[in-house]
């Protein structure tokens, strides 16, 4: 059953990352007329938390993101209207141990991603275009090199700062 589960998360997440640019255009496009509807003045952050491919090591993974996804991704976000864009790397530490014993919690993600957009307008504005699918596009292929799609997620958030 877990296997199944497996195969139909890979298998959303392969329609959606493998789409051509024809068909992510369309589903971008689908989008603006709402987005256009209610235009959110309201920054947007697209948050990315990462498993690595059980092929890599650590090292291996957090080489290849901060060496060689890190500034690839940063010209690509660029493209789609990102004005901020940040990696954290899970610190080999007994504290994170100590922390999931103490909450009850799974294990550590290897990473998160966070990149900041200036509205949801905007990205799906820019998502759209010819230049902004051929950057979704190229980040998709990139991923897979060391992600493991399936078992991380990737989502948008709305701050709220309570410190700081």
């Amino acid at each position: 059953m877990k296997e199944n589960t497996h195969e139909a998360a890979s298998s959303r997440r392969a329609f959606v990352v493998g789409a051509t640019a024809a068909g992510l255009g369309a589903i971008l496009a689908s989008h603006l007329p709402k987005a256009a509807a209610d235009p959110s003045p309201d920054p947007i952050k697209l948050v990315c938390v990462l498993r690595r491919r059980p092929d890599l090591t650590p090292a291996q993974f957090y080489d290849y993101w901060l060496n060689h996804h890190g500034p690839f991704a940063t010209e690509q976000v660029k493209t789609l209207g990102a004005y901020r864009y940040i990696q954290s790397h899970t610190k080999d530490s007994a504290l994170n141990l100590a922390l999931a014993t103490q909450h009850g919690t799974g294990e550590a993600f290897d990473g998160v991603t966070e990149v900041w957009f200036p509205s949801e307008q905007a990205l799906i504005t820019a998502a759209a275009t010819p230049a902004g699918i051929q950057a979704n596009q190229a980040l998709a292929e990139d991923e897979k090199k060391f992600i493991d799609l399936p078992r991380s997620s990737f989502f948008v958030t709305k701050e709220y700062v309570l410190l700081g």
